[in-house]
């Protein structure tokens, strides 16, 4: 497809001379040329992505890293479409090249992050949300990030202070509290542990996973009745999920 074809004209704006694609510089006026084309490609690059033309995106995005290969937001767009279509790696590698070039970006450090996690590496995911935190303290959602990748690497008190850190900032993530409940019922904390379950299932008829942990913690107790009926609403629960 030409460039006239893809909605590009390589005039310079100051005198209307047309331009080869590799001109630096205007041959008529002397007006520097290449960050008009990539910010044109950028432009062009955002109205594909936002009319659903994700492939476009991604061919404007690529030709313009041919000519500023360490653009930060060229590279942190091209991550995210790498991340949506399942391609992790690149998606890191993209990020990465971004934040080397912009260390204090922290929507880059988050959504590096969310790759590493999604990618199983949770102590580098930890990091990024480490450094996330670092640039912004109050970013909400890096806090409960950060505590999932801490949880899932093992270091259950590191990641029962982030939880709570989190639900300090964000009271609506009641998953926070089921992982609480998780930590605590681990830590032999069975009192903390019921209240944190029980706290997760509060804008619901219960959460499963949340309701089966009761249920074994009551049935520890020898408190079959109460086991049974935790049960009997877990698998209500589940008929319902599967419905919506």
């Amino acid at each position: 497809m030409t460039d006239k074809a893809k909605g590009l004209d390589h005039r310079c704006i100051r005198c209307g001379r047309v331009a080869a694609e590799t001109d630096k510089f205007c041959a008529e006026c002397g007006l520097f040329l290449r960050d008009a084309y990539v910010d044109q490609r950028l432009l062009l690059a955002l109205v594909h992505e936002r009319d659903g033309r994700s492939e476009e995106a991604r061919y404007e995005l690529q030709r313009l890293l041919q000519s500023e290969p360490d653009h930060v937001l060229a590279n942190h767009l091209l991550g995210t479409f790498h991340f949506h279509q399942g391609t992790l790696d690149l998606a890191i590698q993209h990020y990465q090249t971004a934040l080397k070039a912009a260390p204090s970006f922290v929507l880059g450090h988050y959504d590096l992050g969310v790759a590493w996690y999604h990618r199983g590496n949770m102590l580098e995911a930890a990091q990024a949300f480490l450094r996330c935190l670092e640039i912004d303290p109050d970013y909400k959602a890096a806090h409960y990030r950060l505590a999932l990748s801490l949880f899932h690497s093992g270091l259950l008190e590191e990641a029962r202070e982030h939880f709570e850190q989190s639900l300090v900032l964000t009271p609506e993530y009641l998953m926070a509290h089921y992982h609480l409940g998780v930590i605590y019922e681990r830590r032999g904390d069975m009192d903390a542990a019921v209240r944190e379950f029980e706290r997760s299932c509060e804008e619901s008829i219960g959460e499963v996973s949340s309701l089966y942990h009761l249920a074994m913690i009551r049935r520890a107790q020898h408190d079959e009745a109460g086991a049974d009926e935790l049960l009997r609403r877990a698998r209500e629960f589940g008929q319902v999920q599967k419905t919506t």
